[in-house]
């Protein structure tokens, strides 16, 4: 037994449909709940009770045992003068107000149905991959919609925190660090970091210089990254080199160890050899880019924003001794929704948070709608216990809801939980 199902009892209004007694055998009527504390003092703020004839506002405390109020020694403390009501699962001792008047309590092990402490208990001692994976059942649609909303919002919170970080990093210049997540993300998972170091030492400033070159473009990140040092057969290779030496000079630009690049059980698609030609010829095609994201109005023209057209005279292979031009070099529309999902859409929505645009908040999660649904395990895990992940939307939802609600047992504060353990 824990104080958070107390809580949640306390909380979801089954209480009010029951006829309650307090322990002096008094008529309790519950007219408010009141409002969760998180902070130090009674755990619910403004509450609304009737006991006989008499209506009380005031703070509501909640325990395991009535003794517990002793054992947090809250009559020494002047927090807890207001509490109206003690509801405990298990009245064991009386407690008093300072002036020597019991403190009104009622005991809810005689309203808790033990179904729903078998449930509980079934949650906390979970073996499977989610604590209610063998015994889900899920609430009306409308609720569950609603739910997966707030999982969204809550996921892009999430990530709005790091990019706002990084906002904040380069004095709220927005191009600067979209410039900067954009390359974080065509390192994915595995180059994130060597693409990060990349973006720092060549700064979006110098790309721009250039962007009415390919090949310069291409030289500086290539020869930042540190791909240029060696000896190559390939002509155009030939030209990329002798353009960084120059610029290299000129801007006195850091270059990158090569070895840092990971290409180790990484398919010959993602090589950062490939990510790195299709960086290029974004930053090539799209200058002020993250400006003109901020102008569209249609799914479509953001993901046109976003295709890439690589550069049929450099081979990403030749770097790495891959003399074949079969392997693929195209940014596929996969890969330009996955770009969308995890990084353009969370900073549009910062942006339209930090500067109070609703339209523009609206429109990412809108957005969110019309991409297709990622594929994953977590979306494969719920398809398989009856929830269809049918968009990037419902997607991003439940990898909110397997990392943060199922991984933390978070089950008292999951709609797909209260419904569990109430039904």
């Amino acid at each position: 037994m824990k104080e958070e199902l107390l809580h949640f009892i306390w909380q979801s209004k089954t209480l009010l449909k029951q006829t309650l007694i307090t322990e002096s055998g008094e008529p309790l009527k519950i007219i408010q709940t009141g409002s969760l504390n998180t902070d130090a003092g009674p755990d619910f703020f403004n509450a609304k009770i009737k006991i006989g004839e008499t209506v009380w506002a005031g703070n509501i405390e909640i325990h395991i045992k009535s003794s517990d109020w002793k054992n947090h020694n809250h009559q020494s403390d002047e927090k807890y003068n207001n509490v109206i009501l003690h509801v405990v699962y298990h009245h064991d001792i009386e407690i008093y107000y300072a002036n020597g008047n019991p403190i009104p309590c009622l005991q809810l092990r005689n309203y808790i149905s033990p179904l729903t402490l078998h449930k509980h208990r079934q949650l906390q001692l979970n073996q499977n991959t989610i604590a209610c994976e063998k015994i889900i059942q899920f609430p009306p649609e409308p609720l569950l919609l609603n739910f997966m909303e707030r999982l969204l919002i809550e996921r892009l919170q999430h990530k709005c925190l790091a990019i706002e970080s990084m906002l904040i990093q380069n004095n709220s210049h927005w191009e600067n660090m979209f410039y900067l997540l954009t390359a974080k993300y065509f390192g994915m998972k595995t180059n994130a970091q060597p693409f990060e170091w990349l973006a720092h030492n060549l700064p979006l400033s110098v790309l721009a210089k250039h962007k009415n070159s390919l090949i310069q473009i291409e030289a500086l990140i290539f020869g930042a990254a540190g791909f240029l040092d060696a000896d190559y057969t390939d002509e155009y290779i030939h030209l990329m080199q002798r353009e960084f030496a120059f610029l290299k000079e000129k801007y006195q630009l850091k270059t990158l160890d090569k070895s840092i690049w990971k290409f180790a059980r990484t398919r010959p698609a993602n090589f950062p050899t490939v990510r790195l030609a299709q960086f290029a010829s974004l930053i090539f095609q799209s200058s002020h880019l993250f400006s003109k994201t901020l102008k569209v109005t249609h799914i479509n023209q953001l993901i046109n924003l976003y295709k890439i057209q690589t550069n049929k005279k450099l081979n990403p292979y030749h770097f790495i001794g891959h003399e074949t031009k079969a392997k693929q070099t195209e940014f596929g529309i996969d890969a330009i929704e996955i770009l969308l999902i995890n990084t353009v859409l969370p900073v549009m929505f910062l942006y339209g948070k930090l500067n109070e645009n609703e339209k523009l908040t609206e429109q990412s999660i809108s957005f969110y709608e019309q991409l297709k649904s990622e594929k994953n395990s977590v979306v494969k895990f719920f398809k398989n216990l009856g929830i269809e992940s049918k968009n990037a939307f419902d997607s991003q939802a439940l990898m909110q809801l397997k990392n943060y609600y199922c991984a933390n047992l978070k089950c008292l504060s999951c709609i797909i939980g209260n419904h569990i353990l109430l039904n």
